[in-house]
């Protein structure tokens, strides 16, 4: 009798602290930062920022730049990944995850903020192609009935690509650039 209580209350703080653990999970509302980059230009920052959103195309992402000005010192943009339900080879389409991007840079100094998060559903057409179905749901909301463990499967795993993409960022805006050294040897002609 004693052990079976001590099962059950056992049993049920492990539950509460799961649920507890779901609710703590951070709302990836927006994940941005300003950093000191001692000795860069603001055109070194700019060159760094877009050659960063050109690897993101490497991970697996579709960019579209919509501003990319290295007067004003921005790289503006809009950025897509897809989300799954299973993993694997069995791994099929669930949605596509949308977001901005942006990041502003100056002198020895660069902000950048990852924002606006959607996740768009997809559903298998009468040719077993996954298709977008219209509707959206932004990754705020942190209730999805009837697969809300897939929902909060998404949503981490939105959290842990965007502190990887955040980390790519900060490694990759404090290279340093090449110099180039273009010596041109000038040939003489002779007639």
């Amino acid at each position: 009798m004693i052990k079976t209580g001590i099962f059950l209350l056992l049993l049920t703080s492990g539950i509460l602290t799961k649920s507890e653990a779901q609710k703590a999970l951070p709302v990836p509302v927006e994940f941005s930062n300003v950093v000191v980059a001692d000795s860069l230009a603001k055109l070194d920052l700019f060159h760094n920022a877009v050659h960063w959103t050109n690897s993101l195309k490497a991970n697996d992402e579709k960019v579209i730049l919509t501003e990319s000005d290295s007067i004003a010192g921005k790289v503006l943009g809009e950025s897509s990944f897809f989300v799954y339900t299973q993993s694997g080879i069995l791994k099929k389409v669930s949605g596509l995850i949308t977001y901005k991007l942006s990041v502003e840079v100056k002198d020895n100094k660069y902000r950048y903020q990852l924002s606006n998060f959607v996740f768009h559903y997809y559903k298998q057409d009468r040719n077993y192609n996954m298709v977008e179905t219209g509707k959206t749901k932004p990754l705020e909301e942190l209730k999805a009935t009837g697969w809300q463990k897939l929902w909060t499967q998404h949503r981490a795993t939105v959290l842990a690509k965007m502190k990887a993409s955040a980390q790519q960022l900060e490694l990759k805006m404090i290279e340093k650039p090449k110099k180039i050294t273009a010596e041109k040897k000038v040939k003489k002609v002779e007639w």
